[in-house]
């Protein structure tokens, strides 16, 4: 397998798969929530569950468009500049809190997919459209950026009682 597969499917699977590794995953941390439970942080100046979903998933897209060479509809995420990336959670109710959750796991697999057009020798070329990083360093941060931020949902959720069951593979 390329290094392009093993980094696309690291990124992909450590984010959407059910199945827990060595930790568990985003998909199973942010599940069986309602959108109020997903809105609540659990004291004054932490986030909450959706603030956090929104957050990997805005930045998950502006890597995926760096690395395709596209801009990141700022409209889109409901954000005027990019600033630090925490797009607004919007009306809070189910259905969006599920939408929003789903744009998380939809924006991870176009990520995934992205990284898979490219080639192994890209991976080690700094570009202008990745901020004068190699393509790697940019893959390897947002994988890193989502592992902590997964952790924080997980710990969000047991700070508001919300307790996640999982299984171990």
């Amino acid at each position: 397998m390329s290094e392009v597969s093993h980094l696309a499917e690291a990124v992909e699977n450590h984010f959407s798969s059910p199945k827990a590794s060595s930790f568990v995953h985003f998909v199973t941390v942010s599940d069986g929530l309602t959108g109020a439970q997903a809105a609540q942080a659990p004291a004054e100046r932490f986030n909450s569950v959706w603030a956090v979903t929104n957050h990997v998933a805005f930045w998950m897209d502006v890597t995926r468009a760096s690395l395709v060479g596209e801009q990141v509809d700022l409209a889109a995420w409901g954000l005027s500049e990019m600033g630090s990336g925490w797009p607004p959670l919007g009306q809070v109710n189910d259905a969006s809190w599920q939408a929003a959750r789903q744009r998380a796991l939809d924006v991870n697999h176009a990520l995934a997919s992205a990284i898979r057009t490219l080639n192994d020798e890209s991976l080690a070329q700094p570009s202008e459209q990745t901020w004068g990083q190699p393509p790697y360093q940019l893959i390897l941060s947002i994988y890193s950026h989502n592992s902590h931020h997964t952790s924080e949902i997980l710990c969000i959720r047991h700070m508001l009682g919300l307790w996640v069951d999982h299984e171990w593979v």
